[in-house]
Protein backbone atom coordinates (compact mmCIF):
# COMPACT_ATOMS: atom_id res chain seq x y z
CA UNK A 1 0.00 0.00 0.00
CA UNK A 2 0.81 3.54 -0.51
CA UNK A 3 -1.56 5.37 1.49
CA UNK A 4 -0.80 8.86 0.00
CA UNK A 5 -2.93 11.68 -0.28
CA UNK A 6 -1.29 14.17 -2.01
CA UNK A 7 1.66 14.88 -4.53
CA UNK A 8 3.39 15.99 -1.82
CA UNK A 9 3.62 12.57 -0.21
CA UNK A 10 4.30 11.08 -3.46
CA UNK A 11 7.22 13.48 -4.20
CA UNK A 12 8.49 12.36 -0.77
CA UNK A 13 7.41 8.51 -1.71
CA UNK A 14 9.35 8.84 -4.75
CA UNK A 15 12.53 10.22 -3.73
CA UNK A 16 12.87 7.37 -1.17
CA UNK A 17 12.93 4.50 -3.90
CA UNK A 18 14.52 6.65 -5.80
CA UNK A 19 17.32 6.73 -3.35
CA UNK A 20 16.61 2.90 -2.18
CA UNK A 21 17.18 1.58 -6.18
CA UNK A 22 20.23 3.97 -7.03
CA UNK A 23 18.85 5.98 -8.81
CA UNK A 24 20.82 9.61 -9.35
CA UNK A 25 17.09 11.72 -9.73
CA UNK A 26 15.71 13.92 -7.62
CA UNK A 27 12.03 15.04 -7.67
CA UNK A 28 11.03 18.61 -6.27
CA UNK A 29 7.00 18.59 -7.95
CA UNK A 30 4.60 16.63 -9.39
CA UNK A 31 2.31 18.20 -11.16
CA UNK A 32 -0.88 17.57 -13.64
CA UNK A 33 -0.48 19.63 -16.95
CA UNK A 34 -1.57 19.05 -20.24
CA UNK A 35 0.88 17.13 -22.40
CA UNK A 36 1.28 14.55 -24.93
CA UNK A 37 3.39 12.44 -22.73
CA UNK A 38 1.73 9.96 -20.28
CA UNK A 39 4.15 11.84 -18.18
CA UNK A 40 7.59 13.63 -18.08
CA UNK A 41 10.52 14.32 -16.14
CA UNK A 42 12.23 17.81 -16.70
CA UNK A 43 14.32 20.33 -14.17
CA UNK A 44 13.62 17.88 -11.19
CA UNK A 45 9.90 18.13 -11.52
CA UNK A 46 7.31 15.50 -13.21
CA UNK A 47 4.43 16.25 -15.04
CA UNK A 48 1.95 14.06 -15.70
CA UNK A 49 -0.72 13.71 -18.32
CA UNK A 50 -3.85 15.34 -16.89
CA UNK A 51 -6.49 14.01 -18.58
CA UNK A 52 -4.82 10.17 -18.36
CA UNK A 53 -5.55 11.48 -14.66
CA UNK A 54 -8.60 12.50 -15.06
CA UNK A 55 -9.54 9.43 -16.77
CA UNK A 56 -8.10 7.24 -13.91
CA UNK A 57 -10.02 9.16 -11.18
CA UNK A 58 -13.24 9.21 -12.65
CA UNK A 59 -12.86 5.23 -13.53
CA UNK A 60 -11.85 4.61 -9.48
CA UNK A 61 -14.05 7.07 -8.34
CA UNK A 62 -11.56 8.75 -6.41
CA UNK A 63 -10.09 5.80 -4.61
CA UNK A 64 -6.74 7.56 -3.30
CA UNK A 65 -4.53 4.21 -3.31
CA UNK A 66 -5.23 3.55 -6.95
CA UNK A 67 -4.84 7.38 -7.83
CA UNK A 68 -1.59 7.50 -5.91
CA UNK A 69 -0.74 4.68 -7.45
CA UNK A 70 -1.49 5.87 -10.82
CA UNK A 71 0.53 8.62 -10.00
CA UNK A 72 3.71 6.53 -8.69
CA UNK A 73 3.68 4.54 -12.16
CA UNK A 74 3.59 7.24 -14.25
CA UNK A 75 6.20 9.15 -12.21
CA UNK A 76 8.40 6.19 -12.40
CA UNK A 77 7.83 5.48 -15.86
CA UNK A 78 9.04 9.36 -16.99
CA UNK A 79 11.99 8.71 -13.99
CA UNK A 80 13.31 4.94 -15.26
CA UNK A 81 11.47 3.47 -17.88
CA UNK A 82 8.95 0.52 -17.67
CA UNK A 83 11.49 -2.63 -17.23
CA UNK A 84 13.06 -0.89 -14.20
CA UNK A 85 9.70 0.31 -12.69
CA UNK A 86 8.52 -3.30 -13.34
CA UNK A 87 11.68 -4.53 -11.51
CA UNK A 88 11.16 -1.51 -8.17
CA UNK A 89 7.13 -2.41 -8.04
CA UNK A 90 7.65 -6.07 -8.03
CA UNK A 91 10.11 -5.26 -4.88
CA UNK A 92 8.38 -2.82 -3.08
CA UNK A 93 4.79 -3.67 -3.24
CA UNK A 94 4.60 -7.61 -4.76
CA UNK A 95 3.38 -8.93 -7.86
CA UNK A 96 -0.50 -9.60 -5.96
CA UNK A 97 -0.51 -5.73 -4.59
CA UNK A 98 -2.85 -2.80 -6.44
CA UNK A 99 -0.03 -1.37 -7.68
CA UNK A 100 1.34 -4.42 -9.61
CA UNK A 101 -2.11 -5.22 -11.20
CA UNK A 102 -2.72 -1.56 -12.01
CA UNK A 103 1.30 -1.91 -13.48
CA UNK A 104 0.09 -4.74 -15.28
CA UNK A 105 -2.76 -2.63 -17.09
CA UNK A 106 -1.19 0.14 -17.20
CA UNK A 107 2.12 -1.03 -19.41
CA UNK A 108 2.27 -4.75 -20.22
Amino acid sequence: MIGCKDTSCVKDTLNGLLNKYGVRKNVTEVALENINELAIYRNNKIFINVLKYDEIVNEVSGESEIVSAFLILSSLYSLVGIKRMEEIVKNEYGRESPVYKLYEILFK
